[in-house]
């Protein structure tokens, strides 16, 4: 891995983006120098390079958390984008903490969300923090840890390279020297030693399994020879010979060959005498079987006549019953004449019925209503006729009270006027100069006011008689209406047709009516004729209620009718043909079972004698009910006899089949038992060697053939190592002025692999060895430096290892003096001709005079700048 290009922006000291730093334009030939005050930020520089590649600072004490530069301005962005070239390709990659920055609009921050992004060279780019992670590990073979050994020596870690332990740089080795494959074999070897001995160990459980099973002649001693080998299986575990289990096996199949075959020949001789057995019985129980059916038919024979009995008593009983469902036929149909008139009937009387109710509620409304009404507009009429009256009583008086006040209103008028006259002056009304008798003002005055009332009073009065007078007209035009409507409604009731018509079918209750009747008397004929309409209808009505009783009894008796010539009719029938039915199946069963009687009673002659002793009998009589109950008797204990003969064999059948099945299933189980040792015997032995070699060669590639321990793949790495420690001392030999020089340790070699990485030094002014700890500080920053060139040069030669192109070195130079400083500088000079990038971080002046290539980092109140001065 060889830088290329680095920027940085907002990160650490640097508060704005920082000018692109371009190794490519630097002289890979001479060291490059990252000089600056302490504190300026010439680590962050570095800092920046492993942030981007593993998203982690160099320095142990330094996180990605506070990566945010503190001086950075609210729109300045913090990132850190880095181009690098690795085995002939370029990648770029691009990496953002997460920080707080302050909102655009408004007060408060917003989280920017660590990214990631890789560019490898024409390829899709990779995003994602851990996707770039693992795919920079894959790149470069190493993590962030095994880079800064490898590409830095940090200011204050030097120590820790030099002294780091033996599980740490395995790590590292295993990448540069591929030795993964060895440490692979040494899992590979032990998980298949672990199966080969587990399968061993399933095929000989299975083994003894399998012989736990043999099983010989209870209490015999070839018994007692295999229980104790399986007793001695059991206790050991492992299996001794398999050839014993074999031979015993063999044994005890042999034993129970022949005894088998006895069983076998006995159980034959049992069975055929019990075929025997059962022909007898068969044939025994078949005559029995014969002898109940024939005394079953001759009862069956008998319930059949009985059936054929009852057949004709209920073709009588039927024939009974549909004569008098014929009867009741015509006697319904009868009634149904007799009453057909009943609905036409009942119809006319309703509608009598509704004209009478119809003149009853005409009468009603006359007189719950037209009668008060006209007599309510009678006394109206009289009120009105009263209030006129008075109106014109009043309008009369007002009036002579109005004529009173203008006569008065003169008087008073000639009074004033002759109080006024002067004798021998002319009168102004008269012009008489003589005034003789002059008028008096009267003592009570009236004014043109009070006439004026008086005036209004007698309107006021005339308005309310011309009201008067108009209402008591109009009270009198409607009284007269009244009367007229009132009197023609009366006159049409009184001659309805409905009263004509009950006159016509002579009912005395019409009467005459005078052609100059008046008003009042219509309407005591009204009331009369009220009276005589409630008793009609009340007869009607009467009438009506009988019609319906006779209407509903002609329903019935239709509804009779129909279920008599329909469904009765119809049951009787079915019944008929039922009853037929029965009757030709009973004549039916009678004859079959007759003809089988009578070839059962045949049958019957032919039994003969059925005792034991098998003499002849005579079953002759057997047939005809004589003596079935004995023959039956005879037939159930010969029956009896075959059974208890059958059961008892079948008992020693049952002992000799258990007996023999038992000796099969032995010499079965054995023989089974025998044919799978045999089977896993040859893959026993073959997975016990196979057991036997992995171990073998496990414990060789494991390091455990010795009394030490040492791995192939430690013994490769040891090997390696020392080479790496061959290189580091080409540098320190010539740095430390030929004092020291670097050795593996190899005295615990053997006892302790752990340590099988670790460090010494030899002094050679003293011819001593010593830990690399006790090294002082200069020392120690000699040969960390020694080695990690050593460890470079050893990336660079291992093909298909890892590639690093660049070292950093931080602050490492404080601890040496001048002299030492330019032996480091020659050895630096010489890596550089290597074309291998080497940047030094240190504010030494003899460095900076020193170097003429340099990052200038320049510390200000507003944060750190970047400076290139590519030097001569």
């Amino acid at each position: 891995m060889k830088p290329i290009k680095l920027v940085i922006s907002g990160i650490g000291p640097y508060g704005e983006r920082m000018p692109e730093i371009d190794f490519q334009s630097f002289d890979f030939n001479m060291p490059i120098l990252i000089a600056g005050e302490t504190g300026a930020g010439k680590t962050m520089i570095f800092d920046a390079i492993c942030f981007a590649l593993f998203d982690t600072a160099s320095g142990s004490y330094r996180s990605t958390d506070s990566l945010r530069s503190e001086y950075a301005r609210p729109g300045t962005e913090s990132y850190v984008e880095f181009t690098f070239s690795h085995q002939g390709s370029i990648y770029r990659i691009y990496r953002q903490p997460a920080y707080m920055r302050p909102l655009k609009r408004g007060t408060g921050f917003k989280l920017e969300k660590e990214k990631a992004v890789l560019y490898p060279g024409e390829d899709a780019p990779i995003e994602g923090i851990k996707a770039v992670n693992q795919a920079v590990q894959e790149l470069l073979h190493v993590d962030e840890k095994q880079f800064k050994q490898l590409a830095m020596i940090a200011q204050g870690e030097f120590w820790g390279l030099l002294n780091a332990k033996t599980e740490e740089r395995t790590g590292i080795l295993r990448h540069i020297f591929m030795t993964e494959g060895y440490k692979s074999m040494e899992l590979q070897l032990r998980e298949r030693r672990g199966k080969a001995i587990k399968a061993a160990d399933v095929l000989e459980r299975s083994i003894i399994q399998y012989f736990s099973e043999a099983e010989a002649e209870k209490d015999s001693p070839l018994a007692e020879e295999i229980s104790q080998l399986q007793e001695q299986l059991r206790k050991s575990g492992g299996i001794g010979s398999i050839e014993e289990m074999l031979s015993l096996l063999d044994r005890a199949i042999e034993a129970d060959v022949p005894v088998e075959a006895e069983l076998a020949e006995k159980l034959a001789a049992l069975r055929e005498a019990l075929q025997e057995l059962q022909k007898d019985l068969a044939l025994a129980e078949n005559n029995e079987h014969n002898l109940k059916k024939y005394n079953g038919l001759v009862k069956e024979l008998a319930g059949l006549r009985e059936r054929l009995a009852d057949c004709e008593k209920r073709e009588q009983q039927l024939a009974e019953a549909e004569k008098a469902l014929q009867e009741k036929i015509r006697s319904l149909q009868s009634g149904r004449e007799q009453l057909s008139s009943v609905p036409e009937r009942l119809a006319a009387c309703q509608q009598e019925i509704n004209a009478l109710r119809e003149l009853a509620d005409r009468l009603g409304n006359l007189q719950s209503q037209q009668v008060p009404r006209y007599g309510r507009a009678k006394k109206r009429l009289a009120e009105l006729q009263e209030g006129l009256e008075s109106a014109q009583s009043a309008h009369a008086a007002a009036m002579r009270a109005r004529l009173d006040g203008e006569m008065q209103l003169e008087r008073n008028r000639a009074g004033i006027l002759a109080k006024k006259l002067v004798a021998g002056r002319p009168c102004p009304v008269c012009g008489a100069t003589m005034h003789p008798s002059p008028a008096e003002l009267p003592e009570k005055a009236v004014t043109e006011a009070d006439v004026k009332k008086l005036q209004q009073q007698e309107k006021q009065a005339e308005a309310a008689r011309s009201s008067a007078a108009a209402e008591a007209a109009a009270a009198r035009a409607e009284l007269v209406t009244l009367d007229s409507q009132i009197g023609s409604y009366m006159l049409e009731c009184l001659k309805s047709g409905c009263w004509l018509e009950a006159v016509a079918r002579g009912e005395a209750f019409a009467m005459e009516i005078p052609a100059e009747a008046g008003l009042r008397q219509l309407y005591e004929l009204v009331q009369l004729q009220a009276g005589q309409l409630a008793a009609l209808l009340q007869k009607k009505r009467e009438s009506a209620a009988d019609l319906q009783s006779r209407a509903k009894r002609l329903q019935q008796v239709e509804r009779e009718l129909a279920e008599a010539s329909g469904r009765d009719t119809e049951a009787l029938q079915l019944k008929r043909q039922k009853l037929l039915k029965e009757r030709e199946n009973a004549k039916t069963a009678v004859a079959d079972r007759e003809g089988q009687r009578q070839l059962l009673e045949q049958l019957a002659l032919k039994i003969g004698n059925v005792g034991s002793g098998g003499n002849s009998g005579n079953g002759g009589n057997s047939g005809n009910g004589g003596n079935g109950g004995s023959r039956e008797a005879e037939l159930a204990e010969y029956r009896k006899r075959l059974h208890e003969k059958s059961s008892e064999n079948k008992v020693q059948q049952q002992k000799c089949q258990e007996a023999l099945g038992r000796i099969s299933r032995r010499r079965e189980n054995n023989l089974s038992r025998r044919a799978k040792i045999a089977g896993l015997q040859g893959e026993f032995a073959a997975a016990r060697h196979e057991a036997h070699i992995l171990g073998r060669l496990h414990d060789l590639v494991s390091g455990q053939t010795g009394k030490g321990k040492l791995t192939l793949e430690q013994y490769i790495q040891a090997a390696g190592f020392d080479s790496i420690i061959r290189a580091a001392n080409r540098r320190l030999i010539p740095m430390s002025d030929g004092q020291y020089e670097l050795y593996r340790q190899e005295k615990e070699l053997g006892n302790k692999s752990h340590t099988y990485l670790d460090l010494e030094v030899l002094d050679n002014y003293t011819g001593r060895r010593r830990p690399v700890r006790n090294l002082s500080g200069g020392e120690s920053f000699k040969a960390s430096l020694s080695l990690a060139l050593g460890l470079s040069d050893k990336v660079s030669s291992e093909l298909g290892g890892i590639s690093m192109d660049a070292l950093f070195i931080d602050e490492g130079f404080g601890t040496l003096d001048k002299k030492s400083i330019e032996k480091a500088m020659e050895i630096l000079l010489k890596l550089s001709d290597s074309n291998k990038l080497v940047a030094i971080i240190s504010h030494r002046e003899e460095l900076i005079e020193a170097v003429s290539q340099q990052i200038q980092v320049t510390k200000t109140r507003n944060g750190s700048s970047l400076a290139i001065e590519l030097g001569k």
